[in-house]
């Protein structure tokens, strides 16, 4: 795949990570709390498809694709270990707020917009930096 191609790619993925985090927020506004988890869910797994744009394959399951982004970028400490429990915490509360029909707190999702905040800018700074090495 050619440079330019993967990042246009990647910088649609992160575009649609970053919609969907606007959606977390307002939901959270709307005291929607379970969608709220949902659309921090999507934020985050969309930007890791970001990470993996070029690989030679891609998972199809939202697990496995968590599970390559841990493997090929936080244990080869590419991004820092807080990327990697997040990304677990944020996949277990969305299956327990889709799922098991948990209910959330103010407080809670509150802190889980912050997390998925910081874990946003840390993958987006990643690739940012991939981007401008031509790496990507």
């Amino acid at each position: 795949m050619k440079n330019n191609l993967r990042n246009n790619l990647v910088l649609a993925k992160i575009e649609k990570a970053r919609e969907a985090l606007d959606e977390a927020v307002w939901c959270y506004e709307g005291e929607k709390y379970p969608a709220a988890v949902n659309r921090l869910y999507y934020s985050i797994y969309r930007a890791c498809l970001a990470l993996l744009v070029g690989e030679e394959k891609v998972p199809v399951k939202h697990t496995a694709v968590i599970g390559l982004v841990n493997k090929k970028f936080v244990k080869e400490n590419l991004l820092p270990r807080e990327v990697g429990r997040f990304l677990h915490e944020i996949q277990t509360a969305r299956i327990e707020g889709d799922y098991k029909e948990k209910s959330f707190e103010k407080e809670e999702v509150k802190e889980l917009i912050e997390n998925c905040k910081k874990t946003l800018k840390t993958i987006e700074d990643h690739l940012s930096s991939n981007i401008d090495n031509k790496k990507l």
